[in-house]
Formats: C-alpha cells, sequence, structure tokens
C-alpha cells in the first residue's frame, strides 16, 4: 500500500499554481503602484520648478521696475539722480523730531523697496540719517499692550549741512502744477482746487489742499492723496466737498473756506466762478 502510495506521488506532477498567481499578483501591483509615485515626484518637481521662476521673475521685476512717479522728475530729483533718495530726504526733513521703523517707513512712501533700502544706506554711510534701538509699544489684536525693541531711523540734527539741505528740500513741493491738475481731473467732475499750507509755506493754514466737485471716485481719491503724501513726505490736511456744500459754505461766510480763499493760497482749477 505503501508503494502504491509512492507511486502516485511520484506520477503526479506539482505545479506551482500558486507561486505563480502570487508573483503574478504582486508585480500587477508593483505596476500598478509605480506609475502614481512616479507621477506624484514629478509633480512636486514641477511645483517647484514654477516656484523657483516665479521667484525669479518677482526679483528680476524688482530690480527692473522703476520708483513710482506722481508728478514727474524736478530739479532735486536731477540734481540727486534718484528719486528715492528725495522722498526719503522729504520724509526725514519734513518729519525731523520722529523717529520711524524701516517698515513704515517703505509703506508711507510707496515705492520700490530695494531703491528705498538701498537710498537709506548711502544718506546712513554719509551721515544724513542714523539708526538706534528704541522701546516701541504696540497693540495687539486683544487689546493689550506690548514693547519691543525695535531699530528705528532718524535725522541726524548734528550733520554738517543740515540747515543748508532743509532750506532746498523744503522749498520744493511739486515740480508740475500742470500733471497734478490733470490727475485731480481724473477723479471726477472736479470745480476747485486750492493750495494752501504746506505748498504755499503758510503754516496757520487749516488744509493744505481743498477740492470741490461733484461724483468724485473715492477709490481714486484715496490714491492720490497716498501718492502726494509720499511724494512731498508728510500726511496732508485734505478738505473734500461737493458744489452743494461748497456754496453754502461760501454764501454763509464759513470761517474755514474764506481763511483758506483769502489768505495764502493757490488756486489751480476755478470753475465755481467765486470773483
Amino acid at each position: 500500500m505503501v508503494k502504491k502510495k509512492l507511486k502516485k506521488i511520484k506520477s503526479k506532477k506539482i505545479k506551482p499554481k500558486k507561486k505563480v498567481r502570487v508573483l503574478k499578483f504582486k508585480k500587477r501591483i508593483i505596476k500598478k503602484a509605480k506609475p502614481k509615485k512616479v507621477a506624484k515626484r514629478k509633480l512636486k518637481k514641477v511645483v517647484k520648478k514654477i516656484k523657483r521662476r516665479a521667484k525669479r521673475k518677482k526679483f528680476r521685476k524688482a530690480k527692473s521696475t522703476k520708483p513710482r512717479v506722481y508728478i514727474g522728475k524736478g530739479a532735486l530729483e536731477q540734481l540727486f539722480e534718484s528719486q528715492a533718495k528725495v522722498k526719503l530726504l522729504k520724509f526725514f526733513f519734513r518729519n525731523s523730531n520722529d523717529i520711524f521703523q524701516s517698515k513704515e517707513i517703505f509703506k508711507r512712501l510707496r515705492s520700490n523697496t530695494s531703491l528705498l533700502r538701498q537710498g537709506m544706506n548711502k544718506l546712513e554711510n554719509i551721515g544724513v540719517i542714523k539708526q538706534k534701538k528704541a522701546w516701541l509699544t504696540f497693540e495687539t489684536k486683544r487689546g493689550k499692550v506690548r514693547k519691543e525693541r525695535k531699530i528705528v531711523y532718524y535725522l541726524n540734527p548734528a550733520f554738517d549741512f543740515v540747515n543748508e539741505l532743509r532750506n532746498l528740500i523744503l522749498k520744493s513741493t511739486i515740480s508740475s502744477k500742470d500733471d497734478l491738475v490733470n490727475s485731480v481731473r481724473k477723479l471726477g467732475n472736479i470745480k476747485l482746487l486750492v493750495l494752501a499750507g504746506l505748498f504755499t509755506g503758510d503754516e496757520a493754514a487749516k488744509a493744505d489742499l481743498l477740492i470741490v466737485g461733484d461724483k468724485i471716485n473715492h477709490r481714486k481719491l484715496n490714491n492720490f492723496l497716498k501718492d502726494l503724501e509720499a511724494e512731498v513726505g508728510k500726511e496732508l490736511n485734505c478738505a473734500i466737498m461737493n458744489n452743494r456744500e461748497f456754496s453754502y459754505r461760501y454764501d454763509m461766510y464759513d470761517r474755514f473756506v474764506r481763511d483758506l480763499l483769502t489768505g495764502k493760497s493757490e488756486i489751480l482749477i476755478n470753475r465755481v466762478n467765486l470773483w
């Protein structure tokens, strides 16, 4: 019986069906899994390349972009050969008693940050401005007050030519009044434009700019004022009125309106027929 069993076992051929199936199954799994991994890797590489290209483009634009010009190139810009440097000088001389962080300076001057940073480094090397560490107070979102020590910049009062530079820079406000008038007319139906205060050297004036008109685009007006403040180097007091309000206040002999018009001022647009 044992011999018969052995003969039967020998006569039967062992077919590795199970092993072949497992191998095939494994191969199929590998073939399906590989393309997914490869695709993910390729996607990551492509995304990295796109990000690198975007960074390079931004860097090139920052180098190639010209500083934001609002009114034009005046005598100071031609003398100093850099509008960014002139903006910085106007800003520091018109705010000579204050200290500023670099972020605040870049935000208020609305120009290319790299050019402004280069200008600040040059002015610091010359000795016009200085930097120091000072304790500043900040308000958190929850309303709490915290103090931090930050680097701030300020005008150097001990610079040799401070008075000469101040007289030269503070005299220049707007290089082209025609460009100013054209940009104001784009804001809406403008009836009256009056320059006073900082533009005419009248420190007693209650406003630097008076604009009277209807259908004024407030978004354009906001951008216009920010650009003008960046060009002048100081925050401006601007009075905006519609035609009806102005005529009422003018007829009622409003002191604010009368002082602006009769004081040291300059009228660039007059469609109200005041006189």
